[in-house]
């Protein structure tokens, strides 16, 4: 299996921005942000699910929620793992964000955390997708299937890590499908049980 760590070898910066008829939600990474220093930019709420330290490693998502009328901007505390690419999802009035082992749901009216959950995994994780029965993560060693309590259903592992360096994609969320290539271009295709349907 590769040593070579996508979680510390993606330097990434990219927000992610998402949209329905309530509001508009950008999620960015805030690196100025210190934990318990009384210097930080302002937010309107400081959620922190982990309670963790300034002598821990962390990483603070910048959330930005515009609901027209007014805006709600949220400094939210995770692991140090945490992407913000694919790390969410909007359905009505509730945010979903993934922190690489844990789920944090925000209200999008006030912004307050309304539901808290880690879940066991292999290696970190780099994004959160809402499908018929739950939710689908993509991790760097796994690939796992939460409910909508995000308890967890299953995973499915390949012989290394789902990152490719080449133009082929390593995660791909199609209809009836998940289709993967691992670090050694090994392709897999599973179902949304976890079964493997393809093996190259």
């Amino acid at each position: 299996m590769a040593d070579w760590n996508l979680c510390e070898a993606d330097n990434r910066v990219e927000n992610m921005i998402l949209q329905n008829d309530i509001c508009n939600v950008n999620i960015s990474i805030d690196t100025t942000y210190t934990v318990e220093s009384t210097d930080n930019k302002p937010y309107d709420l400081v959620i922190n699910p982990k309670h963790l330290r300034h002598s821990d490693m962390y990483k603070v998502f910048a959330v930005q929620i515009n609901l027209y009328s007014k805006t709600i901007s949220i400094a939210l505390i995770g692991d140090f793992y945490s992407y913000d690419k694919d790390c969410a999802v909007l359905e009505d009035k509730i945010l979903t964000i993934l922190l690489n082992d844990a789920i944090v749901q925000l209200k999008i009216n006030d912004g307050t955390m309304i539901n808290f959950k880690e879940f066991d995994c292999f290696g970190c994780n780099y994004g959160i997708y809402r499908v018929q029965n739950g939710y689908i993560v993509y991790g760097e060693m796994e690939i796992t299937m939460l409910d909508f309590d995000f308890n967890k259903k299953w995973s499915f592992s390949g012989k290394d890590i789902f990152v490719s360096m080449s133009d082929k994609k390593p995660f791909e969320l199609c209809e009836n499908s998940i289709k993967l290539y691992d670090f050694e271009e090994n392709f897999y295709e599973i179902d949304f049980s976890g079964k493997l349907i393809s093996e190259v």
